[in-house]
């Protein structure tokens, strides 16, 4: 029989994309997590991760069990919740920027759903003030948000630097007027920027407003225009903006969550905790750890 806490440090390393990070999920030493996997490769005779260079990646063994052992780990947390009669269930309405969804989501609601598998999670997402507005009208339970002087009540959990971001060796930065992809009116990163541009005296032009990373991040990599964010949001193939380009410091971005007055249940109780361990633990940008190096968060993506 396959072992459930073995199969929970695999599953860890994979969402995490390190060995490090997933030691901590699962609370146990790094040194613990490596013999899980050692363990659980004796046993079925295949090896379950592949080095490649300084990384390594999911191997096509590996692939084979990850979706089985997601599914044992969720059968195992449901029918303890179920039996003890101490599952947690319901409906919670979260929302979160798009921009930081991709960063942030599948740390939050990989943990949560693993612990209450039987609490549906519904998520919106929006710019922060929508979101926040959903929020103060009770259509949402919490959201994350990003703070600015429009909004009121954030638990303030997590401060970077905002920074301005262009496509791999573009130097679109340099036309002016400056071609700008950032969100609409509403979005604190879009005020932010067009304020310093403005006070710097720098003529720019909103080639692409969106409210959607997915259409953002095409534009930015394909080096039509720049955009702005801290480097948690940032995609592979985005880089900084050097200093020496003589744009404008746009100063720390906060990131937060606002909850619903009066609307408070276990459930969402819970589930804001989860939100506050994964904003607070510091920045979710890949890099490549010695030895026993990060998975990659895609499946069979090599990590260098």
């Amino acid at each position: 029989m396959l072992d459930t806490d073995q199969l929970r440090s695999f599953v860890s390393i994979v969402d995490t994309g390190s060995f490090t990070r997933a030691a901590e999920r699962v609370n146990k030493t790094q040194s613990a997590v490596s013999m899980h996997i050692r363990r659980l490769e004796e046993q079925l005779g295949r090896a379950l991760f592949l080095k490649q260079g300084r990384g390594v990646k999911l191997s096509e063994d590996g692939e084979k069990l990850i979706d089985y052992a997601r599914q044992m780990l969720q059968i195992e947390a449901a029918a303890f919740a179920t039996v003890s009669n101490k599952a947690l269930g319901g409906r919670i309405r979260l929302g979160i920027p798009d921009d930081y969804a991709e960063t942030f989501l599948p740390d939050i609601l990989t943990r949560f759903s693993y612990r209450h598998p039987l609490v549906e999670v519904s998520v919106v997402c929006e710019n922060s003030v929508p979101l926040a507005e959903r929020v103060a009208s009770r259509e949402l339970d919490m959201a994350v948000v990003t703070s600015c002087a429009v909004l009121s009540d954030i638990e303030v959990l997590r401060e970077e630097a905002l920074h301005w971001v262009a496509g791999g060796s573009s130097r679109v930065y340099e036309q002016r007027p400056l071609p700008l992809a950032l969100s609409g009116p509403t979005c604190a990163w879009r005020a932010r920027a067009v304020a310093a541009l403005n006070e710097r005296g720098i003529a720019w032009r909103q080639m692409l407003a969106s409210a959607s990373q997915a259409a953002i991040a095409p534009v930015v990599l394909a080096g039509l225009a720049v955009t702005v964010m801290p480097r948690s949001a940032m995609r592979p193939g985005m880089r900084v903006i050097d200093e020496d380009a003589d744009l404008p410091e746009l100063g720390p971005n906060r990131i937060g969550v606002i909850e619903a007055r009066g609307q408070h249940t276990p459930e969402a109780d819970v589930l804001a905790e989860e939100i506050r361990a994964a904003l607070r633990g510091g920045s979710r940008v890949p890099a490549a750890e010695p030895q026993e190096a990060a998975t990659g968060r895609a499946r069979g993506r090599a990590v260098a």
